[in-house]
């Protein structure tokens, strides 16, 4: 739907590139232009990527604060790396925990007034601090979610953009609590990868920001009518307080949405309402969709936000069974971890396109992970009509943690976040709250787990709010009246795998699952129930009855998928995973005959080949 604003994109595009120095010099080397060319399609029409070349140094012995890195203007011992960036993503021997530092000179005119410049980062981390011109600007904590920086202090001239990132982590971390060989912590079911995973764009704002839109629907029935709620989140940047007018274009009408007075640097959500009577429903591989446009004036200024949405309707009946637009929802998914051989999890177009053809190629309709996707990633999956499971960065967190309060806290705010920035998607039809919570069940993962449900389903009452569970058979807690919070439980079970798997018995153990899942949902009646996660090692030939062979994990893979398709009440199942993934130098997981550090349940090897697992996998998809 373009606008004027796209045919000024030229005049815009040199405007901008006059004042971050298209073409400029950095230091001793030539200074990249920012590019136009973003990843991610929703969002400012004015940002540009802050991608290709950085400088970047090492700091394992932790000096770079204490030798004023963030102020050095010499180049020496700073080498050229591509953002997005990790410094370990190569490494498989050693899954150290360290610093490593991030610098790009800009080049800033003096700029009109009352205009700030604002850089967001995708994902960088685990822990983050950014520098303007040696000043600390801003921090942020985490792995896998954005955060914005406001870039104060700007002058005319060169600017120095360094950006501090560290994987060291502490006991009380939601991913990688365990002690690391090196730097403390930093150990977890995957690698501990640090530096700035994604992308990094920067825009200008004068007045107004808006920082995020989003167009959130409902229906009382899969043919009625959509009722949509439009919600900006809408900053005041100037010095007195304000009340923006903010419009939305949908579906070629255009409303004006409800905007309360803003202090200075305040910011709020501006909504309004409208309804579709007849709307194109987005659904499993036939997606449709509507295009979102929001402006906001005062101050002096303005801003505008332009995003894509998709109407559906999800509900869950009394016996747990969902549906999907009035119709039975067969899930048949696949998950996912980012690990590039060279790069890590720092992945870019040409690693989500290789994943995508995997994923079409199998028939799956379905995508999980451990954290939220990259948003590229999740903008593609809402286009081709793919399922998104969407879990927070939360996983296998222990009781001795969530008898903390501040671990309980973080927690449900990396479940905020991760809903804030994903309920616009129409892929995304569960949030999941966390993955492999401890048994047994105490207070403290009580009191998350309420409180965490509470905070999902205000923010997003469409989709289900899940709990990811491991599998244990006869385990007292699965009738345990908290998960009631909960309109999904996923089953993660590796039933044959982990325990008593060894032959010459693995199909005795893996025919438990069936009674075992018959047995849950007895106790959890009113629970949709999904097998969320499944799988065998894989690294030889062999026979198919002894463990880590191409054949036993093909053959596994099939006995379960078979035993989840003979239960009504299940809403599918979920393959583990789908490429193998680096974890620690001493993995083994269960497998005779591992191959550190990569976990090899992936029906795809770290060399990029699919294992016969993928094609029966496929066949089982297919049919």
């Amino acid at each position: 739907m373009p606008g004027a604003s796209d045919l000024r994109w030229p005049a815009l595009l040199a405007a901008l590139c006059a004042t971050v120095g298209c073409g400029a010099r950095e230091g001793p080397g030539p200074a990249e232009a920012p590019s136009i060319d973003r990843p991610v399609r929703e969002g400012q029409p004015g940002r540009l990527l802050l991608g290709g070349t950085w400088r970047f140094r090492l700091d394992d012995d932790g000096v770079g604060v204490k030798r004023r890195y963030a102020r050095q203007r010499s180049l020496q011992g700073w080498r050229k790396v591509s953002v997005p960036n990790d410094f370990n993503g190569a490494e498989k021997k050693l899954n150290r925990a360290s610093v490593g530092w991030y610098r790009r000179e800009l080049r800033l005119p003096r700029k009109p007034a009352g205009t700030r410049w604002i850089v967001r980062f995708e994902a960088a981390g685990y822990g983050t601090t950014v520098f303007l011109n040696g000043r600390v600007v801003g921090r942020h904590t985490g792995n896998y979610l954005p955060f914005e920086v406001d870039l104060r202090g700007l002058r005319a001239g060169r600017n120095r953009l360094v950006v501090r990132v560290s994987s060291l982590r502490r006991p009380t971390d939601l991913t990688h609590w365990r002690r690391a060989r090196f730097h403390r912590y930093g150990n977890g079911p995957w690698w501990n990868f640090g530096g700035i995973h994604r992308e990094v764009t920067i825009r200008p704002a004068r007045g107004v920001d808006v920082a995020r839109a989003q167009a959130l629907p409902r229906m009382a029935c899969p043919t009625c009518p959509a009722r949509v709620q439009v919600r900006a989140l809408v900053r005041n940047l100037g010095p007195r307080a304000l009340r923006p007018r903010v419009t939305a274009l949908l579906d070629g009408r255009s409303i004006e949405l409800a905007s309360p007075v803003l202090a200075p640097g305040g910011r709020a959500e501006a909504v309004g309402d409208l309804t579709i009577e007849r709307p194109r429903l987005w659904d499993i591989r036939r997606p449709a969709g509507y295009g979102l446009a929001v402006r906001a004036t005062g101050g002096g200024g303005g801003a505008r936000y332009r995003t894509w949405f998709g109407v559906r309707d999800v509900r869950k009946l009394g016996d747990g069974r969902v549906l999907l637009n009035g119709r039975p929802l067969h899930v048949k998914g696949i998950s996912v971890h980012e690990d590039d051989p060279r790069v890590g999890s720092a992945w870019g177009p040409r690693q989500r396109a290789r994943l995508l053809r995997r994923i079409d190629d199998l028939g799956a309709n379905l995508v999980r992970a451990h954290y939220p996707l990259h948003p590229a990633l999740l903008e593609a999956l809402d286009r081709r009509g793919v399922l998104v499971w969407d879990q927070a960065p939360v996983n296998l967190v222990q009781n001795d943690n969530w008898a903390r309060p501040d671990v309980r806290r973080a927690a449900v705010r990396v479940n905020e976040q991760t809903v804030l920035r994903d309920r616009g998607h129409p892929s995304v039809i569960a949030f999941s709250v966390a993955n492999e919570l401890p048994i047994p069940v105490r207070r403290g993962q009580i009191e998350f787990m309420r409180r965490a449900a509470a905070r999902v389903r205000a923010l997003d009452p469409t989709r289900l709010v899940a709990l990811d569970r491991v599998a244990r058979y006869g385990a007292p807690d699965d009738a345990h009246p908290a998960f009631r919070v909960f309109d999904a439980l996923g089953v993660n079970e590796y039933f044959g795998w982990y325990r008593g798997a060894l032959p010459p018995r693995p199909p005795a153990y893996t025919d438990k699952l069936a009674p075992y899942l018959d047995r849950l949902h007895r106790l959890q009646p009113g629970a949709a129930l999904f097998l969320t996660e499944f799988g065998a090692e894989a690294n030889r030939p062999g026979p198919a009855r002894e463990k880590g062979t191409y054949a036993f994990q093909a053959g596994y893979l099939r006995r379960h998928v078979a035993a989840a398709a003979t239960r009504p009440y299940l809403n599918g199942s979920i393959v583990w995973v789908m490429s193998d993934f680096r974890v620690h130098s001493a993995w083994s997981g269960g497998n005779p005959k591992p191959k550190p550090p990569y976990n090899q349940k992936g029906i795809i090897g770290a060399d990029g080949r699919p294992k016969p697992g993928y094609f029966e996998v496929r066949r089982l998809f297919r049919r």
